[in-house]
């Protein structure tokens, strides 16, 4: 039990948490045709940077990997390059794993919430 907990507090658990959550609402107001409300759009780009950036500094200080000076805007700018880069130089051919997986989380999480919609509306 206590392995499982230590799991569930884990930054890359916590991102693909994050990420089905908030990918499911976006496929339900996508599903409907509608927008969104401005705080879900703001608390999900710093929910999103926040949950990278955790996840990279956790992963960095156990491999040993020196940081750039400014990481916040650098992740702000280029997250969507800067993670696959990581993975792949860090982990080589097993980085294409994790960045299968959140591919596959984020559309898979879009089209489901898509598809709750549909089923939930007359």
């Amino acid at each position: 039990m206590g392995k499982l907990l230590s799991r569930l507090g884990s930054p890359a658990a916590a991102l693909y948490l994050f990420l089905i959550v908030t990918q499911c609402v976006n496929g339900f107001y996508l599903g409907g045709a509608a927008e969104p409300p401005p705080a879900f759009k703001l608390l999900y780009a710093l929910g999103l940077l926040w949950a990278v950036g955790w996840w990279l500094r956790r992963d960095s200080m156990k491999r040993g990997i020196g940081w750039v000076f400014d990481m916040g805007l650098f992740l702000y700018i280029a997250w969507p390059f800067v993670m696959p880069y990581y993975l792949l130089k860090t982990r080589g051919a097993r980085g294409l794993l994790p960045i299968l997986a959140f591919i596959g989380a984020y559309v898979g999480a879009l089209i489901a919430g898509a598809t709750l919609y549909v089923l939930l509306t007359p």
